[in-house]
């Protein structure tokens, strides 16, 4: 026999090979179809208590336009002028997003928001849970699963601690590169609680942001107005005017906003009852189907394989 029907006669042989071993394959799993429908129905029916006791979550949003422009030139001497006689400005070049952002994180700030707002006294009291909205508006497996306990005599720092982290990641601030509109939205169970969330930190963070840039503007205020009185050149005094007139116009500006160097352009509101933002409950199940399928035939192959080892034991 040639060296070309030897290859040729191998290549046939390996199909035949892999045309037994696919209708094994396929005999192992029709075999176990049994232990593979029940894989499916555990995990999919596990998987569709989980979502109907998981109550809709919901988002409320607001949208702001930034308003304050660069200082220019006159900024910068304003600089060069406070940074000789060792005073820093400050505060110059941060974006109201990073400013918002920055108190998002800082926790002293946000505990003190928590508290002052009655935040923990709401997530902690057993009726939190009343407003919230389910699918098919059936609730009985979240109340199985979710046994009514008042946490209000609990540690109060603990709790303080728990209501920050949950406040942390309910609540997220963006802004858009093209446009520069902030967004800055809170997600909840409550519908109506998440815009009160979202209402309640913008006046929060924003008059703590305009009480630190008043300081700092009254200070350099003081700065210039002592050094105009020590200058006797008549060119330096009408300079230093000019600076003073400046500072007096940011502070004017500053306290003209009701939100820290923005305007709001959209107010934060009530999610429609069916214009939910989580749990996706359809994709959720989807993936689930998916799953078991695929861990009950990982099941059958694992089982027949342990089966065959005993047997050439």
């Amino acid at each position: 026999m040639s060296t070309t029907q030897e290859l040729a006669q191998a290549n046939i042989n390996c199909i035949d090979e892999d045309e037994i071993d696919l209708r094994e394959l396929w005999e192992t799993i029709k075999k176990g179809k049994k232990t593979i429908f029940i894989t499916m129905f555990v995990i999919i029916f596990l998987t569709f208590v989980y979502v109907l006791q998981k109550p809709n979550s919901y988002k409320s949003q607001a949208i702001l336009i930034p308003t304050e422009s660069g200082g220019g030139a006159s900024a910068s001497g304003l600089g060069g002028l406070a940074a000789m006689a060792g005073i820093s400005l400050g505060g110059g070049s941060m974006t109201p997003d990073v400013a918002f952002k920055s108190l998002l994180n800082d926790y002293d700030f946000m505990q003190n928001f928590v508290q002052k707002n009655h935040i923990v006294n709401y997530y902690v009291c057993e009726n939190a849970d009343q407003d919230y909205v389910f699918a098919f508006g059936f609730r009985g497996l979240y109340d199985i699963f979710h046994s009514k306990v008042n946490k209000i005599n609990e540690d109060k720092s603990v709790l303080v601690f728990n209501t920050v982290k949950k406040v942390k990641n309910a609540l997220s601030i963006s802004s858009d590169k093209k446009s520069g509109l902030i967004t800055i939205s809170y997600t909840d169970y409550d519908r109506m609680y998440a815009p009160k969330v979202v209402n309640m930190f913008l006046k929060d963070a924003s008059k703590y942001l305009v009480e630190n840039n008043l300081k700092n503007i009254n200070n350099r205020l003081k700065y210039f107005q002592e050094e105009i009185s020590k200058v006797e050149a008549f060119e330096l005094r009408q300079s230093l005017s000019q600076m003073i007139s400046q500072i007096l116009k940011e502070k004017v500006m500053m306290q003209s906003k009701q939100y820290y160097k923005c305007d709001l352009l959209t107010a934060p509101y009530a999610a429609y009852i069916k214009n939910k933002s989580k749990p996706k409950r359809g994709l959720i199940l989807i993936v689930s189907f998916v799953t078991s399928l695929i861990l009950g035939i990982f099941l059958v192959f694992f089982m027949n394989f342990i089966k065959e080892n005993e047997n050439n034991k």
